[in-house]
């Protein structure tokens, strides 16, 4: 006996690694539950690493619209970019500092076109037929007088000025500075610009008149209805040598000069595609490639054509007998959703199927081959390439292509993903890889109709993780020396470190794990713990920094209600907590560990609870 208890025992409590929601708690005993902020590593659960602002903790700079698309790359003066496209700008950051790089629409040189009203920060700029909408971006570059008494809108923010559209022939700006007069038709000559049209941040229902496609389906004169979705704005990219190419989503396809510096803007290919689902250069050959374009010669968008450039000719679109430039329409779906560039091919996704594009020399320069059916990808991001495998989440499940052939992956956590899936905005899918931690990360929409869950599947040891988290695009590590990823609050982007330190820029990050449901003993009878024997460490092994809380809770029966459960803790324990004395009972036990302060980073160990027999049954 000892401390009153009879015949005590210490019993270690294993855990398997990974969440499983695909069992019942109790037939997944010795696994996980559910868990936030917490990946496996080497069997065990950790808290993840923090993030912070890539300009310093809490830096306030934001970049207007809803960034989906990273790409970096370095120029032959061994200056690293990162390009960000949101659905309103194409800015780079250089150095500390955001650029932005986005395309100019049109022009505007016009006398006395604004007008004040007095204690408003708001600008009426006349000018006649504009044809821009609400959430576009306009500059002035010059106005030759103040107006209202005080307002000299020349100096704008980051992105420009946003428009609210009044009339087809008039639009406002806030300009943040209160006009001390009302004044009518004033500054004298005006210039500036209006930015390449906006686009959509989500996924948008077409309704009315004109929406969708000829004989749709939805009878005559009636309205096309949600089925016909405006795609939101993702920017597809990549670098043509030491500059960019980008094209936002069923736009033309624009270039960034570096070597001309940040003060330039990029500019439209004109020769090239007017239209683009999504745009990448093939390796090695060097061909600007369009996907989901104009057909060259009927100029109608075929969703199915691919058309590339002549080799290191950008602006030789025009196959002949003397160039490289060419085309085809693939068969078999509807449209092509996206493409990879991965080791030595590019994988090609339509809504059905997946293809092989790859160079096969004169005269066809590329040759294509289906390589796997029923198989599409679910959005234009949703897959990642890494080592030699490629990874994306397709309809209900998860898919790997390894050079042989596509298979699902097995998944633990299958229906908790994809029954919360918004379905309706699938190209906010986000995927990522992790490759310090062997990990693909995906982000995903829920019913909130933003992306604010993730799911992780670690390729090297077969576990999967969730939780929740806001980042609406994801770079990893490479150029960077972190990974790199966007989060969005108010419609507007920053961009963050992961991986870096324990904390969310600057505040405490939570984080928990909860287990299965486990036998105390065998299950047979009722067990007493008194004692439970902690083991954390830092994520690195050193002592565990701050505190982490342990929750107990134990049950007669698998399906005992939560009400009736009994529930010791939280306890708290830090590195030097030795023990945990408790007085709990029951046949099934399950915990939760915790923590929420600031720098604190765990792993868990080989936890034990020491019980006895109880007596009753």
């Amino acid at each position: 006996m000892a401390d009153g208890i009879p015949n005590p025992r210490l019993s270690s409590v294993g855990a398997k690694a990974g969440i499983n929601r695909e069992l019942t708690r109790y037939a997944g005993e010795g696994g996980w539950y559910d868990g936030d902020k917490v990946r496996f590593r080497f069997g065990q659960p950790e808290k993840i690493g923090g993030w912070q602002n890539i300009n310093g903790v809490g830096d306030s700079v934001e970049v207007p619209g809803v960034g989906r698309s990273l790409f970096t790359w370095v120029n032959l003066a061994g200056t690293t970019y990162l390009a960000v496209g949101t659905n309103s700008h194409l800015m780079v950051w250089d150095g500390g500092k955001y650029y932005d790089i986005t395309p100019v629409d049109t022009s505007v040189s016009a006398s006395d076109i604004i007008s004040t009203s007095a204690g408003s920060t708001l600008i009426t700029v006349s000018v006649s037929a504009h044809g821009h909408s609400t959430g576009d971006y306009f500059y002035f570059t010059s106005v030759a007088t103040t107006v209202g008494g005080n307002v000299y809108p020349v100096s704008a923010p980051l992105g420009g000025f946003e428009i609210t559209v009044v009339d087809a022939n008039s639009f406002t700006i806030n300009t943040g500075v209160t006009a001390a007069a009302t004044s009518a038709s004033g500054g004298g000559l005006a210039t500036g610009f209006f930015l390449h049209p906006s686009g959509f941040a989500s996924n948008a229902p077409n309704f009315g008149w004109g929406a969708g496609v000829w004989s749709g389906g939805q009878g005559w004169g009636t309205p096309a209805s949600s089925a016909f979705v405006a795609p939101l704005r993702y920017w597809s990219m990549d670098n043509w040598g030491e500059d960019l190419v980008a094209s936002p989503r069923n736009n033309g396809i624009y270039y960034w000069d570096s070597s001309q510096g940040t003060a330039k803007r990029a500019y439209q290919v004109t020769a090239s595609p007017s239209q683009n689902t999504q745009i990448l250069v093939s390796p090695e050959d060097r061909h600007l490639i369009s996907f989901g374009c104009p057909d060259a010669l009927t100029s109608v968008v075929n969703p199915l054509y691919i058309r590339w450039c002549n080799q290191e000719d950008i602006n030789d679109w025009t196959a002949s007998a003397t160039n490289t430039a060419g085309d085809k329409i693939l068969s078999g779906a509807s449209r092509i959703v996206a493409a990879r560039r991965t080791r030595g091919q590019i994988l090609i996704w339509t809504d059905e199927n997946l293809y092989s594009m790859q160079q096969v020399g004169p005269p066809y320069t590329f040759g294509f081959q289906l390589i796997g059916t029923n198989c599409g990808v679910l959005g234009q991001n949703a897959m990642v390439e890494v080592g030699g495998r490629t990874f994306w989440m397709a309809d209900e499940r998860f898919m790997v292509y390894d050079g042989a052939a596509a298979q699902p992956l097995k998944c633990d956590v299958l229906r908790y993903v994809f029954e919360a899936l918004d379905r309706t905005q699938l190209d906010k899918i986000v995927c990522g890889s992790n490759t310090s931690y062997n990990e693909i990360i995906w982000f995903y929409p829920t019913t909130s109709g933003e992306v604010d869950r993730y799911v992780i599947f670690n390729y090297l040891e077969n576990t999967w993780s969730i939780g929740s988290m806001v980042r609406t695009a994801w770079i990893d590590q490479g150029i960077a020396t972190y990974p790199i990823a966007a989060g969005v609050a108010s419609s507007a982007t920053k961009l963050y470190y992961h991986e870096y330190g324990n904390d969310a820029d600057g505040q405490a990050l939570p984080s928990y794990i909860e287990s299965n449901l486990f036998d105390l003993d065998a299950g047979q009878e009722l067990m007493f713990v008194d004692r439970i024997i902690p083991d954390f460490s830092d994520r690195n092994g050193d002592p565990m920094p701050g505190n982490i809380y342990m929750t107990v809770h134990t049950l007669k029966y698998p399906n005992t209600p939560v009400s009736q459960e009994i529930t010791k803790g939280p306890f708290t324990v830090s590195a030097h907590t030795q023990k945990i004395d408790l007085r709990i009972r029951g046949r099934h036990s399950y915990y939760r560990i915790d923590g929420d302060g600031l720098d604190t980073s765990w792993r868990l160990g080989a936890l034990r609870f020491r019980l006895a027999p109880d007596g009753q049954r």
